[in-house]
């Protein structure tokens, strides 16, 4: 068979390939760009509810609607360890993980737009994304009027990976960190037939995301990683009310944050299929499995959200502990394309089941 995937370069020891070594160059483009995790996340867990929204029970409150209400990031949506030169497109359609203000259910699609660049020999990167998401409109309105459905930028994400470690020619470990950014647009819930504002939301919080990463290539076809990864909200989000009917002038009344999540994902996969002349569409096929673990680490946070004593901002279930399950399908379409088409299934129900289920379709192109 030709054109096997590359093994790792084999570095002099452990102690001195710290901090990265200039061995570590191109033949990582092939596993970096090949074995890439799937992902399956929405997180999205904050609700709000009180008598100014008609909903008293907080469990049956609607989602903050800030991003489309796909707020938060995780790592392991379509990465790989190993850092790589590529171009990338996500999408990710969820069946109804989300409420709107007339606590309607509904469907969120997610559209992510991703560069990752290598420096410091390959041995490092540097990559951005950027969601655009047809989710919860960021202008609510309480009395159902008008669509509560819109399109909207999400938060961009900026995210510093570099290799570490490596033992033989089979296993690397890399670390780095993932910044989460407010670039969605504030949030509005207001009442059409007084026009009236009853909430705003401004999107500030910035999350920091650690990672540490592991792959291990078992064969030159099969492969495995695991990711582990933490979610820090370091600053909330302000909310604010109108200071007087109808005025246009907004006086805070308190700042949520979110809650901290721990994340751990296994991700391992297989090539079935090589075509060992290079030629054809398809170039190569493997199918891919994953496990994701996701648990909150701190209580939930509890703050006005509302001109009434009663309303509220708050995960009502404090903690959760989601377990989703992905299984795929990846091509490899010529030298620098990949085609991944999965499906993600959650594994607990209720407060546990942030969706009812996931189908994600990315395309990968290396340069």
């Amino acid at each position: 068979m030709t054109d096997d995937l590359p093994p790792l370069p084999e570095l002099p020891s452990p102690a001195s390939s710290f901090a990265a070594s200039t061995a570590l160059a191109s033949s990582n483009e092939g596993l970096g760009f090949r074995d890439a995790t799937i992902g399956d996340f929405f997180g999205s867990t904050a609700l709000i509810s009180g008598s100014s929204y008609n909903s008293t029970n907080p469990a049956d409150g609607f989602n903050v609607p800030i991003a489309g209400s796909d707020r938060r990031f995780k790592l392991t949506e379509n990465v790989s360890p190993i850092p790589v030169n590529r171009f990338f497109v996500n999408y990710n359609h969820f069946s109804q993980p989300v409420r709107n203000v007339t606590l309607s259910k509904q469907d969120v699609d997610r559209v992510t737009l991703g560069l990752e660049k290598t420096f410091l020999d390959n041995s490092s990167s540097l990559e951005v994304r950027v969601p655009i998401i047809s989710g919860l409109n960021a202008t609510q309105d309480v009395t159902g009027s008008g669509s509560q459905t819109n399109g909207e930028f999400g938060n961009m994400t900026l995210t510093l990976k570099s290799l570490l470690w490596q033992q033989g020619n089979q296993s690397a470990i890399s670390a780095g960190l993932s910044i989460n950014l407010p670039t969605a647009q504030d949030a509005n819930v207001y009442n059409s037939y007084t026009g009236q504002s009853i909430l705003r939301i401004d999107n500030q919080s910035v999350h920091l995301l650690p990672f540490i990463a592991m792959y291990h290539q078992h064969s030159p076809r099969t492969w495995s990683m695991v990711i582990a990864q933490l979610d820090f909200d370091t600053n909330g989000n302000t909310f604010l009310t109108e200071t007087s009917p109808n005025s246009g002038r907004f006086t805070p009344i308190s700042r949520f944050q979110e809650q901290n999540f721990l994340y751990l994902d296994y991700s391992a996969g297989h090539w079935f299929y090589d075509n060992p002349y290079g030629g054809g569409f398809i170039r190569r096929a493997a199918i891919i499995g994953e496990l994701h673990y996701s648990t909150t680490i701190n209580n939930a946070d509890l703050a006005a959200a509302g001109p009434d004593d009663g309303d509220i901002v708050t995960n009502p279930f404090n903690r959760i502990d989601v377990l989703n399950a992905t299984g795929g399908l990846r091509f490899q379409l010529g030298q620098d394309y990949l085609l991944t088409a999965a499906v993600v299934a959650p594994l607990k129900d209720g407060e546990n089941r942030l969706f009812d289920s996931e189908f994600a379709l990315l395309l990968t192109k290396r340069f």
